[in-house]
């Protein structure tokens, strides 16, 4: 069973963005990635042409971040030899015959890296990112340029297509079971690292309430529970962030620097995404920590910050919750894990409120 789930998720991308500069590639430093592959035509710059200057500094800038770059293209070399000119310390390996994997190991070979630690990026599901899957990387769809003419706009609509084609018969399930995968699975708040994630530049905690820090339906919290809360806004900012509407989680910001956000409309992202411009920080500060993969989960990942799951405290909530739940367990053995945080110093791991 597995091989054949695995089989038809091959041509399914772990993200799906406009185009290169849309990516967060200081998200994948934090996830310990460190090389970017890119496709050339239609990816880079359309078909047949140079890159723009816009795409020089993206590269200039991933050099000084410390990623490795390189360009993995079908084409001939002297068609992207041009972006080589510009910046000499990327790699170029042409003629690659994707979805084939002959070039992309050369390349991995030397850049001495290994597929885990690289981002795939590419506008072709059934070339790039097919490739990238079947060798275990990390793979993002761009959409194609429009090209110039009406063979290469046929082309490129031929293309999208193809992808609504896939992506609406099967691939819509691995899609979804995307969105709601989480970077991290722990069976309560207190089982989360928080020092690992402060520690790699985490400045704001956002948990739900309802069966992720009391049971549902309950406006109180335990003292155990509401120590770590109080703990953690002494050293970041922390906000609740619950669908519910009760006016009794006011005693919480009463007590703690801790703000409380009512009526939150997960997974929809508007309000969540005036939290993050409120404290003035980057989506790569921020975690989002729920019991519900169809809510707080799927709110994180549409908003592109990192998410922990944790199990929820009781089996009592309301049917919707109840249906959603159920949603759960179908999409669950489809989920394919995230990249993680991972601890500076593996030796010292204090749980906070522990």
């Amino acid at each position: 069973m597995s091989r054949i789930v695995e089989f038809f998720r091959k041509p399914i991308p772990r993200e799906v963005v406009k185009n290169v500069h849309e990516i967060a590639y200081d998200k994948f430093k934090l996830l310990g990635f460190d090389t970017f592959i890119f496709d050339y035509d239609n990816t880079l710059a359309p078909f047949r042409r140079h890159v723009s200057e816009d795409v020089v500094k993206l590269f200039e800038s991933l050099i000084e971040k410390g990623f490795k770059v390189a360009v993995v293209t079908n084409g001939p070399f002297e068609r992207a030899k041009n972006l080589r000119d510009k910046v000499q310390k990327i790699h170029l390996f042409a003629k690659a015959r994707k979805p084939g994997l002959r070039t992309l190991k050369l390349a991995l070979s030397k850049l001495r890296t290994k597929p885990s630690k690289v981002v795939l990026v590419g506008d072709l599901f059934f070339t790039d990112i097919i490739a990238g899957n079947r060798l275990g990387m990390y793979t993002i769809l761009v959409a194609p340029y429009p090209g110039v003419g009406f063979f290469l706009k046929f082309t490129a609509l031929l293309e999208k297509i193809s992808y609504k084609i896939v992506l609406y018969t099967f691939g819509w399930l691995f899609r979804i079971s995307e969105l709601v995968s989480p970077n991290e699975w722990h069976a309560n708040v207190f089982e989360i690292d928080y020092d690992k994630l402060i520690s790699n530049g985490v400045k704001l905690f956002v948990f739900d309430m309802d069966n992720t820090l009391a049971k549902w339906g309950v406006s109180s919290l335990d003292k155990r529970t509401f120590k770590l809360l109080k703990e953690l806004s002494e050293r970041v900012h922390v906000v609740i962030f619950s669908n519910g509407k009760s006016l009794s989680l006011d005693w919480i910001s009463k007590n703690a620097d801790i703000i409380v956000v009512r009526s939150a409309h997960k997974p929809l992202t508007s309000k969540f995404m005036k939290i993050i411009k409120k404290y003035e920080i980057s989506r790569n500060e921020v975690v989002v920590i729920g019991d519900q993969l169809f809510t707080d989960i799927l709110m994180a990942n549409l908003s592109g910050v990192y998410s922990i799951k944790v199990k929820p405290i009781s089996t009592e909530e309301i049917f919707f919750t109840k249906f959603l739940r159920i949603l759960e367990k179908i999409v669950k053995p489809l989920i394919k894990p995230k990249p993680v945080i991972k601890a500076k110093n593996e030796d010292s791991k204090r749980k906070v409120g522990s």
